[in-house]
């Protein structure tokens, strides 16, 4: 019985009728799923029709919240978003930092939103405590995602949560995002498009009716202790002052303290990891930046960018837009080489070119973001623009996971070209590309085995499982292995761990949960009843329940194909040896995955007795 932890409704949005009902939750399915993420796909699995377009009204969009949200407890804020997204055209999770969205979402009332349909003019959706409006948008439409933010919290009194797109998502580009509180990306791969074919500018929630935990001591106890190791942490310090820029130095601390205004954080997070940054000098000079790091802000610089004034201004330009930074530049420049190879005609091209430009770079994200001349093929994307210029285009193309780019790896934005589970992922990983750590010691490091077994235990990994991803651990160096497939599929679980309880994923939060505690501090919140075993076969139902959403989409074996550039040279490297990795081993890793998860090693769909352990028999 949920005594804690939920807010106790789903509310369902109908935009198409105008109409809005409010549903209890359903508590056996809570108990199957754990809630956020979990009970999101659960949800979204049943809403969902086969073949139902990603821009159609009736792909439904099903947004969750997880029964630690809204709680005191570290970093557990997160928002998961679930519906067909038009990049990798796959039923697909998108998950963002919650800031105040998601506390302020369960203290209103509800674990879950369910938004259906398409409205005749632009709307936002309010959600104040039980007074819930489909109100008219129609001066927020044509506005940018901090303007619409800035807005919405002007009219309506503060504090209060906000989802909301720019101009690129209601003109349905392909890689737009939306963004919660204007500057926690959510979305990848087209979920700004999906909000903006529905006519829906934003979300705006607040609440006042506070949640409450079922064993209140327990639960004092846990999160005193859970607190104590953060504070006790040698590095706490240096991840508060620099966030990502500790492990990722785009720039000197001493660029980033000269830029650094104030960092920021979501409800209960002790890292603050977002940032505030202004343009002191130059130029730009008085801009205000928000952003979910400085590093995202920087990024330009990797593209060619000489001044950082200058790529902080064409990022805070193309996060107005709405538009996911990587894609834009990859499709920038696969245009540039099209072009170059006479692919495009010079006709087309009504402006230069040149990433390393802010005037090209600026003009261009308008052109794409309101769809003007060439700019309405660009948005497209890769697919689109592969379809429009057929196959001699595709000799130019970068490399592509499931039609997106996968910003990390040899050739990529953010070079890394050792193979670990964020790699396969990207293959196996319906939603395809993203940055989702899922706990892995491989993410962005290179350690040595002997350091795997304490950060799989603290995954809830079990000592045969770590034997099976770590044969021959304890022999000499040259004959140890690595199945990374086999890890990948606990990264998996405990990504699904994490955000069905809403635990932020970043490594530098989720590193101080272990699962055995992420078990004691569900039961102590919801008080339903929870031990390890428990809490790890409702990830994994989730987890699996996803992956026949797409099964029954049509996705097979073929889809989880490696792309061929990932094996021409410089390509990626084994792990553990450093040695360029081919074609058969990395399919004997998706294979050694499929094994992994009890789904069948040929065709990647769960085995019915892997679906019958799970209770997920009606899914056959």
């Amino acid at each position: 019985m949920i005594q804690g932890g939920f807010a106790g409704k789903i509310l369902y949005v109908d935009l198409t009728r105008g109409k809005i009902r409010k549903e209890p939750l359903d508590t056996i399915q809570v108990e199957k799923f754990s809630g956020g993420l979990g009970l999101t796909v659960k949800l979204a699995y049943d809403m969902i029709m086969p073949g139902t377009g990603a821009l159609s009204p009736h792909n439904p969009i099903v947004l969750g919240v997880g029964p630690l949200v809204g709680t005191s407890l570290p970093a557990t804020s997160r928002v998961y978003v679930i519906t067909k997204l038009p990049a990798s055209r796959a039923v697909g999770w998108c998950g963002g930092g919650g800031v105040t969205f998601g506390c302020l979402l369960k203290n209103a009332g509800y674990d879950h939103v369910v938004i259906e349909g398409r409205a005749e003019c632009p709307v936002f959706l309010k959600i104040i405590d039980d007074d819930v409006e489909i109100c008219d948008g129609r001066s927020l439409w044509g506005k940018g995602v901090e303007e619409t933010c800035e807005t919405l919290w002007r009219n309506f009194e503060r504090p209060a949560g906000v989802i909301s797109i720019g101009q690129a998502g209601e003109n349905q580009v392909s890689f737009s995002m939306a963004y919660i509180d204007r500057l926690s990306t959510i979305g990848r791969g087209g979920f700004g498009a999906v909000m903006g074919s529905k006519n829906l500018k934003a979300i705006l929630v607040s609440g006042t009716q506070g949640i409450h935990v079922a064993d209140r001591k327990a639960y004092k106890t846990l999160s005193e202790g859970l607190l104590k190791n953060i504070r006790e942490y040698p590095y706490l310090k240096e991840w508060q002052n620099l966030g990502l820029l500790k492990s990722l130095p785009i720039v000197s601390k001493k660029v980033y303290k000269k830029i650094k205004e104030r960092r920021i954080a979501c409800i209960s997070c002790p890292i603050g990891d977002k940032d505030v940054v202004e343009i002191r000098d130059g130029d730009f000079q008085g801009l205000v930046k928000y952003s979910s790091s400085a590093v995202n802000l920087l990024t330009p610089l990797i593209y060619g960018f000489k001044d950082y004034r200058e790529a902080i201004k064409c990022t805070a330009t193309l996060d107005e837009y709405g538009i996911d930074m990587f894609e834009f530049f990859g499709v920038m420049d696969f245009a540039n080489a099209l072009y170059d190879h006479g692919i495009i005609p010079e006709k087309l091209i009504e402006t230069e070119i040149n990433l390393r430009s802010i005037s090209s770079m600026e003009t261009w994200a308008k052109k794409v973001s309101f769809r003007e001349g060439f700019g309405n093929t660009l948005a497209e994307g890769f697919r689109g623009m592969l379809a429009k210029f057929g196959e001699e285009a595709g000799k130019y193309a970068p490399c592509m996971v499931k039609g997106m780019l996968p910003y990390v790896g040899p050739m990529g934005p953010l070079p890394w070209d050792l193979f670990g589970t964020m790699e396969l992922g990207l293959v196996v990983d319906p939603r395809g590309p993203h940055v989702g750590a899922g706990g892995s010691p491989t993410y962005f490091a290179k350690r040595p085995l002997e350091v795997f077994p304490r950060h799989l235990a603290r995954m809830g990994i079990s000592e045969e499982a770590i034997e099976r991803i770590l044969p021959g651990l304890n022999f000499p160096e040259h004959e140890q292995k690595l199945k990374v497939g086999r890890l990948l599929r606990y990264s998996h679980r405990w990504f699904s761990v994490l955000g069905s309880l809403g635990i932020c994923a970043r490594a530098q939060i989720n590193r101080f949960y272990n699962a055995s505690l992420c078990a004691e501090l569900y039961e102590a919140v919801t008080g339903i009843e929870t031990d390890l075993e428990k809490l790890m076969l409702r990830a994994d139902r989730a987890w699996t329940l996803l992956k026949m959403a797409n099964v029954r989409e049509g996705f097979t074996r073929k889809d989880d194909t490696p792309p061929n550039k990932w094996f021409e040279a410089p390509g990626f490297k084994d792990y553990l040896t450093g040695k360029p990795i081919s074609r058969e081993a990395l399919e004997s890793m998706v294979e050694e995955y499929y094994d992994e998860q009890g789904w069948d090693i040929k065709t990647g769909i769960p085995t019915t007795r892997r679906l019958k352990k799970l209770g997920l028999s009606e899914c056959e």
